[in-house]
């Protein structure tokens, strides 16, 4: 403040000084937050997928919100959303290709990295159906056709909730049966088996503790047997159906863990089984997860292998008098690894069936020598590949007469596929759900479900996971052959029959081979001997070699239909003294069979018409011929 004097006129004036502040103009959102842009934490991920898939691309921003996300299809925008997820459904070819998001708002935009999506034609995806939406705890698989209809059926082993089992329509979808047996209990892996001959397949169910055996009603009911030699189990994971004692009957041999020994169940032919409780094969076990049945050492009598979860595996030798020896010797006896489903299958068309092992780690491959032993296979994406395999199959799923090899894997893995050379070596499978798909799988099994002659696939997910997987094939243009065997001598579901087809391949002849299985544990493929044939028009031979020991061959088969092969009938229980030969003509009930004599194997003479009652009849010569050698015959009219 200043005092001012002015003459004549005291006056004080104050003044006050004030400074003038400047500021620059401010925007009228001045005070508001800063509007950050869009930052793109996390980018969509390229996928491969079979035709029918569901796919879903994710992208994940930061910023500023609201943010905006189109999606665009081949630089093609479509429609804008404000999801951070774009999901196709039932995927088509015309759907592969790159999709991206441009993520934006008001303070700009970012755009997300391409993802590639390919759409793989060889299989179809199902989504729709109870039998693709249905899961949770899935484990064993096995396709069989319980009602006789000429289409596969479906049953899933479900641990701790009610299995599944699914009748086949035969128009590409099924009807899911519900309370009643099998779908009331529970269980693991589970198989297919005619038991008591009576031409409807039965079902066997490992269930750990409890095991069951479903007799087929054979009006498309089952009833649980009791008593059963088999219904307490120890810690019992799997069956598996064979006759090892060739009698015409099937026995069952169980997989037991938690420290048990193994089980092998007599049948008696009566309907009911007796335990066997002194011999080698049942004195061993105590991992025991799966197991399968098969004539490696070509002397026509089932031999097995077990697969162990630690420790060495086991394989047993059929001595051919109803009793086993253990091999020790060679890597297929003395390796140690976490192993839990086996398969065999003659991979190399050698007439020798090899073996695959699904283990924890890495998986094993057995090539069959021919003379009793094996080589362990070392290289190869087979047995290279790092994986948690439940399960292996072989299967020939594009048809080209060699037989490829399925992996379902549990911890976290997808499944894996290898498709065979032709010359001993695989190459690995990357394109489709099939091998895109997994993550917690426990089971698989193939079987040409919709009769087009090219295998369909079913996985079993467990642990609530996710639903079960079903995928169709859809086929090329190669040809193929099913045949199924229908025993008479042997048991009458033809389990441990050895098909061999010959026929000209890419312009070379190729002999195949196919032993009916009984299953392996957790998945059981249809029982019917799929041949694929490549180019061949015609199948030049057709050979079966029964259990029974009788051997039936076919020339000029066509392809691409189901052959049915029902084996002849058999003489057996010779007796003879000097008023007459006496005989029984083993063969399917109800059946007329002719029985003729011959001097010289040339000239064959009528001798009588039986017909049986049941699987065999009596029939006598009361007067033979004073001749040094007489042969007798029996067949169908």
């Amino acid at each position: 403040m200043t005092d001012l004097s002015f003459p004549g006129k005291p006056l004080r004036i104050r003044l006050v000084a004030s400074l003038i502040l400047l500021l620059p103009c401010l925007p009228s959102n001045f005070g508001q937050a800063q509007t950050a842009p869009p930052t793109i934490t996390s980018q969509p991920r390229s996928q491969s997928v079979s035709l029918g898939a569901n796919v879903t691309f994710r992208v994940t921003a930061t910023g500023t919100p609201p943010l905006t996300f189109q999606w665009l299809w081949n630089n093609t925008p479509t429609e804008a959303t404000t999801s951070n997820t774009l999901s196709l459904t039932n995927v088509t070819l015309t759907q592969a290709g790159g999709y991206f998001a441009v993520v934006s708002n008001d303070g700009g935009a970012a755009t997300s990295a391409v993802a590639v999506l390919t759409v793989d034609p060889t299989f179809t995806k199902i989504t729709t159906g109870l039998i693709a939406t249905d899961g949770g705890d899935s484990s064993g698989c096995a396709w069989g056709d319980f009602d006789n209809d000429g289409f596969p059926d479906l049953f899933v082993g479900n641990g701790g909730t009610k299995n599944f089992l699914y009748r086949n329509n035969g128009d590409g979808t099924f009807t899911k049966r519900t309370n009643a047996a099998p779908a009331l209990d529970s269980g693991f892996g589970g198989s297919w088996g005619d038991f008591n001959n009576d031409g409807w397949l039965d079902l066997f169910v490992a269930n750990r503790a409890v095991n069951y055996l479903y007799q087929n009603n054979g009006d498309g009911t089952f009833t649980r047997v009791t008593p059963f030699a088999g219904a307490a189990g120890a810690t019992s994971w799997s069956g598996s159906w064979g006759d090892y004692d060739r009698d015409g009957w099937l026995d069952l041999f169980i997989s037991n863990g938690g420290g048990n020994n193994n089980a092998l169940f007599h049948n008696s032919g009566d309907g009911t089984f007796t335990k066997i409780t002194a011999a080698r094969i049942v004195g061993d076990g105590g991992v025991s997860i799966g197991a399968a049945w098969q004539d490696y050492d070509g002397d026509g009598w089932p031999d097995l292998f077990v697969a162990n979860n630690g420790g060495n595996n086991f394989l047993y030798r059929n001595l051919r008098n109803g009793t086993f020896a253990r091999v020790t010797a060679g890597r297929i006896a003395t390796d140690s690894q976490s192993a839990i489903v086996p398969d065999w299958g003659d991979y190399d068309n050698d007439g020798w069936p090899d073996l695959a092992v699904g283990c924890f780690g890495r998986n094993l491959l057995y090539r069959n020598l021919g003379d009793g032993a094996f080589a362990r296979q070392t290289n190869g994406p087979v047995v290279l590949d790092p994986q948690n395999s439940e399960i292996v199959q072989w299967i020939d799923y594009d048809n080209d007469g060699f037989l490829d090899l399925y992996s379902a894997n549990d911890g976290g893995q997808n499944n894996t596929l290898y498709h065979n050379n032709g010359d001993g070596t695989f190459t690995k499978i990357t394109a489709g759900s099939l091998v895109n798909d997994g993550g917690k799988s426990a089971g698989c099994a193939w079987a040409d479900y919709d009769n087009d002659g090219f295998l369909d696939l079913f996985v079993a997910n467990w642990q609530g996971s996710r639903p079960n997987f079903l995928y169709r094939n859809n086929g090329n243009t190669n040809h193929w052959l099913k045949v199924k065997c229908v025993g008479s001598a042997s048991n009458r579901a033809g389990i441990g029959a050895k098909v061999r087809v010959r026929a000209t391949i890419r312009r070379t002849d190729m002999w195949q081979l196919r032993e009916i299985s009984g299953g392996t544990g957790f998945g059981q493929t249809s029982l019917l001997a799929h041949f694929g044939l490549g180019d061949a028009e015609i199948a030049d031979i057709v050979k079966i070699e029964w259990p029974s020991g009788a051997i039936q061959e076919l020339r000029n088969v066509s392809v691409n239909r189901t052959l049915t092969v029902v084996e002849p009938p058999k003489l057996a229980g010779v007796r003879y003294n000097a008023l007459a030969f006496q005989s029984d003509v083993v063969g399917l009930p109800g059946s007329n069979y002719v029985i003729e004599t011959s001097l010289n194997l040339t000239d064959w003479a009528w001798l009588t018409t039986v017909t049986n009652a049941g699987r065999s009849t009596a029939f006598s010569d009361p007067a033979p011929p004073d001749a040094p050698r007489r042969f007798y015959r029996a067949r169908s009219p």
